[in-house]
């Protein structure tokens, strides 16, 4: 079978050959893209129901031209990353827990600028994912890694033999050799199961939360800015495998927004203040590269509205992603409610390795 997983194998290749190199490197093309947290305060987005995984260190959302979202992935403890830490999984095989906080350490900052004729929202977000539970049990956990492990330690092993045949006066702990050997494991083919890779890309349930903050300038003047949304947000996740690789992803929701800047007719401004609670669910089949989902959202608090929004998501390599939805939004101040989103997603890191 050809190596889909190439993130999750070059990091165990690179983990299990640690006693023969003193680097080790998280291979990171295949990394996800961000989904904005400050987009999903606005209701800008295609998808407000999201989570965040591991994911690349610069992402820009581009669905509307008018709607553009910067987040940076942070790394407070680059230690916590060697090897499977990158994940959550930290020591020996016999030290893994099912369940990790480690990845609360490596947040999402998001910004986004919102703009129409008349006024313009400027909005920063933070989202953490707070737990990963990896599997049922943990001997599923570890048996799977061991499996893995024997696979792998195999491969390394055939490929370090051929870049010695290849390049034989090269040093094996210098950074050209495991360039070599990386691209030569590329090619090769898997001859087991590799359930632990999808474990690391699919972890069983992940519980993300969240918090945003936005800015109004009402006839797009500087000195006119006064406070406009805050929000707080959390989002499970839940991933069930069908076939060899196609996943139906189910999410729960619930968000509380105080918006500070409702518009009275009365008044011509943005000075009534309202509070809102969300709860809702989204449900998502991943095909590989295409994705389709549903979610629905209900709105009640000072206001009582709804979202019903329909999703396409098609990945055209592993730094674009197309991404669409169409449905009902919840309404604006000017009474619209149809969501018609389609646009593109960049993500990219400095480095296609993080090295240690």
């Amino acid at each position: 079978m050809r190596n889909t997983l190439l993130l999750p194998v070059l990091i165990l290749c690179s983990y299990l050959s640690s006693a023969q190199s003193d680097t080790s490197s998280v291979d990171l093309k295949q990394i996800e893209i961000a989904n904005s947290s400050a987009l999903t305060l606005l209701d800008n987005t295609a998808a407000i129901i999201t989570s965040n995984p591991a994911v690349k260190e610069f992402n820009i959302n581009t669905e509307n031209l008018s709607k553009i979202s910067f987040d940076y992935s942070v790394i407070f403890d680059r230690s916590q990353l060697k090897g499977l830490g990158f994940y959550g999984l930290e020591g020996s095989v016999d030290e893994f827990k099912q369940a990790s906080f480690a990845r609360f350490k490596r947040p999402n900052l998001s910004g986004a600028v919102s703009q129409n004729d008349s006024t313009t929202t400027v909005a920063i977000g933070l989202n953490v994912n707070l737990l990963t539970v990896f599997s049922k049990n943990k001997k599923g956990l570890t048996d799977s890694y061991n499996k893995f492990r024997g696979t792998y330690e195999e491969m390394i092993a055939l490929a370090d033999e051929e870049t010695i045949k290849q390049h034989p006066n090269l040093q094996r702990s210098s950074q050209e050799f495991r360039d070599i050997r990386d691209k030569i494991l590329d090619t090769m083919k898997i001859e087991a199961p590799d359930e632990f890779a999808e474990i690391l890309r699919k972890p069983m349930f992940t519980l993300d939360v969240a918090a945003a903050y936005s800015l109004l300038y009402p006839d797009n003047k500087f000195s006119h800015n006064q406070s406009d949304r805050l929000g707080f947000w959390s989002t499970a996740t839940f991933n069930l495998k069908m076939g060899k690789e196609n996943y139906i992803n189910l999410y729960a929701f619930g968000r509380y927004l105080q918006d500070d800047a409702v518009y009275q007719k009365s008044l011509a401004d943005y000075s009534d203040t309202f509070n809102y609670f969300d709860y809702g669910g989204k449900t998502q089949l991943d095909f590989k590269k295409l994705s389709v989902g549903y979610e629905y959202i209900k709105r009640t608090g000072d206001g009582d509205d709804y979202r019903s929004v329909g999703l396409l998501q098609y990945k055209v390599n592993d730094n674009l992603y197309l991404r669409g939805g169409f449905g009902k939004n919840f309404e604006s101040e000017s009474g619209d409610d149809l969501m018609t989103l389609f646009g593109i997603r960049w993500g990219f890191d400095k480095k296609d390795k993080l090295e240690w």
